[in-house]
């Protein structure tokens, strides 16, 4: 070949002289088509078997909703089984020998009942039906199984079944769930006690006597002392109990606290607190009996001025002594470690009890330092208390009624006294105290208002045969505030109270500094959060009585609001506002609350 005849081809070929033939454009068509019909067949299976895992879902949930609403049923009527008349008309259901078997003769026994016209039982009866549940035609079907009801339980088998969907009459377009049913022999009645238990009366008791507590917000030294707020809280105790087809019985004692919140955090002292429980269950920790006792030591805590010199601020001490005891059986005994009641006569009819008491001692004191301000002066106490020397006491107590068929009561009772609170002291010293009040800070007349001798107690009984009513009283308690030179008194229940207006002022020139000493107690004052003004104590009792037997107290409850006092403390000194404080003192209120409902009929 002539160099001139290859530089022709090679520019022929450079020019697309020559394309695909149509055997080779055919045969690449072949391969696309067979590519995209692979895929496509590929997402057709893909598709359908998605599909088939919706239906599936959807199937078991409703399979899941029906087993969950035959589970709701009482009991008796899953030991009733399926209508005997629909057993025949079944194809899943086998007659062998004249039994009626699930599946195959050597299913278990279909378990049947004839039923009266009007009975109900929620996928039993029928026990097969059709629905349409999102995109699927189900039918479905329910079977209760027992070979031997007496000793095995009883099986209940859901069947659920599509057609349509994803994949369309697939031999395995269902689903099944099973479940097993058994309750002890016991009470069972379907319209008052649907599920199986003793056929014994609920009895529940709960009181409270809470903490008492001092809450004190506002400003120390004009706002330089970081503080938002504290808390002073007396002791308490709650007590709850439970009896019915097992006991449970819970006494908690809770001792003297303080607590100071600034911008850092909290600060906590004391707030002991201690638990007895009992249960008869055995499955559970707790014993059958417990108990215990404590007693406490001093607690202190302060909050005063980082700078110098001198101090002010709050200092609050809790003297030792403090006592707590508590108990709780579920059958009190004289063999018992505790004794229950804590106080008083000791229960021995191994019915249950619980309860315990508390005691404050000796002399508590938040007391205001200012020799930071005003060097001459001495620290005033804003609050004082004096212990009574009396427990405070909680009781819950099952006991037996004296006619020999009757199921008996609950005895739920509460009482406390709170001894003497001082609100609102003068300074000990540097400062000549107003006419009738003294600097003597142990003494009465050293305080703006005072509360004596409060007491108050709540009892409800629940159960039958019992004509007592819940009761709440305030037996004592007198508010004292100074009045013009001298000091007037009102008992705590008097509703003037909720209208009074005591000022409590002195004003004079110390170190050559004006100082101001004032407390405020009106309803009309401005403090935060609420007026610093008295609320007087009052009593509510309610009760729900069997209509059929007046005697008889289904729910008792009684409560006492006590007195609670708020004042708003003041040292003012040259104009500037070095103690501003708003305390309020509420004991809380006692609580006590019973609830008794007779047993349900025994099923025959």
């Amino acid at each position: 070949m002539s160099r001139r005849h290859l530089i022709r081809r090679t520019r022929a070929r450079l020019d697309g002289e020559r394309g695909f033939t149509i055997l080779e454009t055919v045969i690449a068509l072949m391969v696309v088509f067979a590519s995209l019909t692979a895929l496509a067949y590929t997402a057709s299976i893909g598709f359908r078997y998605s599909a088939y895992g919706r239906d599936r879902i959807q199937a078991s949930g409703m399979a899941n909703r029906i087993m969950e609403d035959i589970r709701g049923l009482a009991y008796t009527k899953i030991t009733s089984g399926l209508p005997s008349t629909e057993l025949a008309s079944d194809s899943r259901i086998v007659s062998c020998a004249g039994i009626y078997r699930f599946e195959s003769c050597s299913g278990e026994k279909i378990v049947s009942s004839t039923f009266a016209a009007g009975y109900t039982a929620a996928w039993l009866k029928p026990h097969t039906g059709s629905l349409t549940v999102g995109n699927l035609d189900v039918t479905y079907g329910t079977y209760v199984t027992n070979n031997t009801p007496t000793t095995t339980p009883y099986r209940v088998t859901v069947i659920v079944r599509w057609t349509n969907g994803g994949i369309a009459n697939a031999p395995n377009n269902s689903v099944r769930l099973q479940s097993l049913f058994w309750s002890p022999s016991g009470c069972v009645n379907p319209s008052t006690h649907p599920f199986a238990a003793p056929c014994q009366p609920f009895f529940y008791g709960q009181v409270d006597s809470p903490q008492p507590r001092l809450d004190v917000t506002g400003q120390i030294h004009d706002f330089s002392v970081d503080f938002d707020s504290f808390t002073l809280t007396r002791p308490g105790l709650s007590a709850s109990t439970q009896e019915e087809q097992t006991k449970q019985l819970n006494v908690v004692t809770t001792l003297s606290g303080l607590t100071f919140i600034d911008s850092t955090g909290t600060n906590t002292a004391g707030n002991q607190e201690a638990t007895s429980d009992a249960d008869d269950e055995v499955e559970t920790s707790a014993g059958t009996t417990s108990g215990g006792t404590v007693t406490t030591g001093a607690l202190s805590l302060s909050h005063l001025n980082a700078d110098c010199c001198n101090q002010i601020g709050l200092i609050a001490s809790v003297p030792a002594g403090e006592q707590e005891h508590r108990s709780a059986s579920v059958a009190a005994k004289g063999t018992d470690t505790y004794a229950c009641p804590t106080t008083g006569t000791r229960e021995t009819d191994s019915l249950s009890c619980t309860g315990g008491h508390v005691r404050a001692a000796g002399t508590t004191t938040v007391s205001i330092p200012v020799t930071h301000v005003t060097a001459g002066v001495g620290a005033a106490n804003l609050v004082r208390i004096v212990a009574a020397g009396v427990d405070t006491i909680a009781t819950i107590d099952r006991d037996a009624s004296a006619g020999t068929s009757e199921d008996g009561l609950i005895d739920v009772s509460t009482s406390r006294t709170i001894g003497t609170v001082q609100l609102g002291g003068f300074p000990s010293s540097g400062m000549t105290a107003p006419a009738g009040m003294s600097t003597n800070q142990t003494l009465d007349t050293n305080y703006c208002v005072r509360l004596v001798g409060y007491a108050d107690t709540a009892r409800a009984i629940a159960g039958e045969r019992q004509a007592t009513n819940p009761s709440a009283s305030i037996s004592a308690g007198t508010f004292f505030y100074y009045n013009a030179g001298s000091y007037s008194s009102k008992l705590t229940t008097d509703p003037t109270l909720d209208t009074l207006t005591v000022t409590c002022l002195k004003s004079q020139l110390v170190g050559g500094s004006n100082v101001t000493w004032r407390v405020t107690v009106s309803a009309a004052a401005t403090c935060t959060p609420k007026p610093c003004g008295v609320t007087h104590a009052t009593t509510t009792t309610s009760q729900t009585a069997d209509p059929a037997d007046a005697q008889t107290r289904w729910d008792a409850e009684a409560i006492t609001h006590p007195i609670e006092i708020a004042i708003r403390y003041e040292y003012i000194v040259n104009g500037v506002s070095e103690i501003d404080l708003m305390a309020t003192f509420d004991p809380g209120d006692l609580f006590a609350h019973g609830i008794y409902q007779p047993p349900p009929a025994a099923q025959t």
